[in-house]
């Protein structure tokens, strides 16, 4: 490519960029796996998929802004016409850079799909089996991992098959939509044929970002209208749940004395009562449990409170208020942009539906226009794209956070600062890969169609040259900007918008199912934002600081409780609990105390007693128990002070 050398300047220093960005993303990608990973299960593997599958999908939608920079350099905007240097295989030179770029970031993505995240996934869950060397988990990991494979081929092989729809040979059927439609299909039918070679590569990818589309419809939107509600009004007031979690507590062991009351010490001494009946040994085994995790939340509680960060609130708090101000004014222009561009696609004079709704009324788009505008001031566009980007991931995660990983109505994983499992941590990882990958769609079709096609590029409309030369440096009003049926000898279309326009075109049913998605999105969008703000109203707009924004620490007890009390009444049957007590090396049975608490359970009716060295006390006072963590260790307090030291199995 003969470039002049200042030319070459401006690409250089987009590409230099769009590096440190990337790495950028690195860190933060390490940093957020680390922040939500559980601190007790960090499996390596696991966590080194993560972090690579999500800073592989933050950087492949970043190189977004870098294509459109590409084409925004080809024209003069003062004579409508390209640079003397941007000839056809100059452009197509400079071009390929970009889609070798996207098809390596696209052909990794879909290997993390089909391949990396499901093997790391099925790897973890075979921890589980201690019988199995190294090699042993990888082979059975692998073959569950084969029918993700096989679906990837199967999509490959379809999108190898698929053409797009265009005219005919002898040019008496223009296809779909012939008639009024055919400026814009001959224009589209001219573009395809210059592409080549990613037919299925970019048909697996328009299937991945059909199957981001309901993770933007199920997570993103309620979390984009969940999050400036946070922001803007804060967490809530620690004190007040301190109090509410003090009368609860008290309550609680109100209730467990006046029951216990009920039975009198036996005869003799010994420190021993009364048989309690079936019901009421039930109901204290019951209010044990509730107390015990009042107790664990407690402790919660005042740890956050007193913490570093709960007293530099009052600073970051005005910090967090304008965050939340600009996260409204871009959500308001994102559901906007994407509402304009639907509405516009429903104009029946243009091809819909038979051409996967590609063209649509050109309607005013707030950020379509932002864009366009700060386009010639580059990095300013690539901030704004970048910060989009973010946004969104954010609302994602927020969408997480608060409706946790689910299949339907089967809850799966939380995901919880500090307490997120490995399965759940890949399973995320997977939303969010298709979630931004059907983000490359909404962001070239709904938010900014003009921007994300043409960036800048502006040419000269004049069909009739003066003095046989077509420059409209004298008549800067002929000088509009590119636009969807423009001359293609001048206006240069985006790698991006190319691939979802190859794509569309090959299949319109995806088209069709991508605008549907758009209007389920934003249903789903004002849905929620309704159920929020009745919801805050009534209870509160804040967040809780013990919930999505909490230490971590009482998901964590909780479910370390739960683990123990099914250890302590026999009850090993959770696979992740197994898992779990293995990793952590929490079985130290003792067969003593096993057999003395089997039997006492036996005269008594209940299931066995299984003492595994835990730290909530034992029958009869044998062992230490273990240390839990950095703290104390958590006990059954009034349960077993109440019962004079018997446990009853519920």
């Amino acid at each position: 490519m003969n470039t002049p050398l200042e030319e070459l300047i401006p690409f250089l220093g987009a590409w230099g960029l769009y590096g440190l960005i990337g790495a950028g993303l690195l860190g933060f990608s390490i940093f957020f796996t680390v922040y939500y990973s559980d601190r007790q299960d960090r499996e390596p593997f696991a966590m080194l998929v993560t972090v690579l599958s999500l800073t592989l999908c933050l950087t492949t939608v970043a190189l977004f802004p870098v294509d459109i920079f590409m084409v925004s350099r080809i024209m003069n905007p003062t004579t409508g016409l390209r640079y003397e240097w941007a000839t056809d295989a100059a452009i197509a030179e400079m071009q390929q850079s970009v889609q070798v770029t996207y098809a390596v970031a696209y052909g990794l993505i879909a290997m993390f799909c089909f391949f990396w995240i499901p093997l790391a996934y099925f790897y973890f869950e075979e921890l589980a089996d201690e019988g199995q060397t190294t090699f042993q988990r990888l082979w059975s990991s692998f073959k569950y991992t084969l029918f993700f494979i096989l679906i990837a081929a199967i999509l490959l092989l379809t999108g190898l098959l698929m053409k797009p729809k265009g005219g005919s040979e002898n040019g008496d059927d223009k296809g779909v939509g012939a008639g009024a439609f055919s400026p814009e299909l001959d224009w589209l039918e001219d573009l395809l044929g210059k592409i080549g070679g990613m037919e299925p590569l970019a048909f697996v990818a328009g299937v991945l970002a059909l199957a981001g589309m309901t993770v933007l419809v199920f997570y993103t939107a309620p979390g984009l209208s969940l999050l400036p509600f946070h922001l803007l009004a804060g967490a809530k007031s620690l004190p007040a749940g301190v109090e509410e979690l003090e009368a609860q507590l008290d309550f609680n062991r109100a209730r467990q004395s006046t029951i216990l009351n009920r039975y009198p010490m036996t005869p003799g001494g010994g420190g021993q009562r009364q048989q309690l009946s079936d019901r009421n040994r039930h109901l204290i085994s019951e209010l044990a449990q509730e107390e015990l995790l009042l107790e664990n939340r407690l402790r919660l509680v005042l740890r956050v409170r007193n913490s570093c960060w709960h007293q530099c609130l009052c600073i970051i708090r005005p910090f967090q208020i304008l965050l939340g101000l600009a996260g409204s004014i871009l959500t308001v222009l994102l559901v906007g942009s994407i509402a304009i561009t639907s509405v516009g696609q429903l104009d029946r004079d243009l091809c819909g539906a038979p051409c996967g709704f590609i063209f649509g009324r050109d309607l005013p788009n707030p950020l379509n226009m932002v864009l366009v505008r700060l386009s010639p001031y580059f990095p300013a566009d690539y901030a704004v794209i970048v910060m989009i980007i973010l946004y969104m991931f954010w609302a994602t995660t927020k969408g997480i956070i608060s409706l946790g990983i689910r299949f339907l109505w089967v809850h799966l994983y939380k995901f919880k600062r500090a307490a997120t499992q490995p399965q759940g941590l890949l399973a995320a990882t997977m939303l969010w890969m298709l979630s931004l990958a059907a983000l490359s769609y909404t962001l070239t079709m709904a938010v900014a169609p003009e921007y994300s096609m043409f960036g800048s590029q502006k040419y000269c409309n004049n069909t009739i040259p003066i003095g046989g030369s077509l420059d409209c440096s004298t008549t800067p009003t002929l000088i509009i900007r590119c636009h969807v049926g423009a001359p293609s000898d001048l206006c240069t279309p985006t790698i991006t918008s190319k691939t979802v326009l190859q794509v569309l075109s090959a299949s319109p049913i995806l088209g069709v199912a991508f605008h549907f998605a758009q209007w389920a999105f934003l249903a789903f969008f004002f849905l929620a934002f309704l159920y929020n703000f009745v919801y805050g109203c009534w209870y509160g707009f804040g967040e809780d600081p013990l919930g999505a924004g909490g230490d971590g620490d009482d998901d964590e007890m909780d479910l370390e409780d739960n683990e123990a009390r099914g250890l302590l009444s026999g009850g090993l049957n959770s696979e992740d609990a197994r898992r779990r007590v293995r990793r952590r090396e929490l079985m130290t049975p003792r067969v003593g105390n096993r057999e003395h608490a089997a039997g006492r359970s036996s005269e008594q009716g209940g299931s066995p007693v299984y003492g595994y060295g835990l730290g909530h006390g034992s029958p009869q006072g044998g062992g230490k128990g273990r240390v839990w963590g950095q703290g104390p260790p958590p006990t059954y307090g009034a349960a077993i002070r109440n019962t004079g030291g018997v446990v009853h199995s519920g």
